[in-house]
């Protein structure tokens, strides 16, 4: 029988890949990008949207958690 898929942990996997794109895309890339961009901005919405997704993932792992223990019980 085929085991199932726990979509909270899979959002979660899936926010933390995001915020590594973000830190490659974002953060790096901004070292060797054009001098127009307003570096403060650029990495204070990376840093802010970098905060939101961490503090998501945590609440979708621990959904999946607390439903794996009901599951057990």
């Amino acid at each position: 029988m085929k085991e199932k898929i726990d979509i909270h942990e899979k959002m979660g996997d899936f926010l933390l890949n995001l915020i590594q794109l973000a830190v490659g895309g974002v953060i790096f890339a901004a070292i060797m990008a054009d001098k127009s961009i307003n570096p403060i901005v650029l990495y204070t919405s990376a840093i802010g949207a970098i905060i939101f997704m961490l503090f998501f993932a945590v609440v979708m792992y621990r959904t999946s958690n607390k439903k794996d223990k009901l599951k057990k019980e």
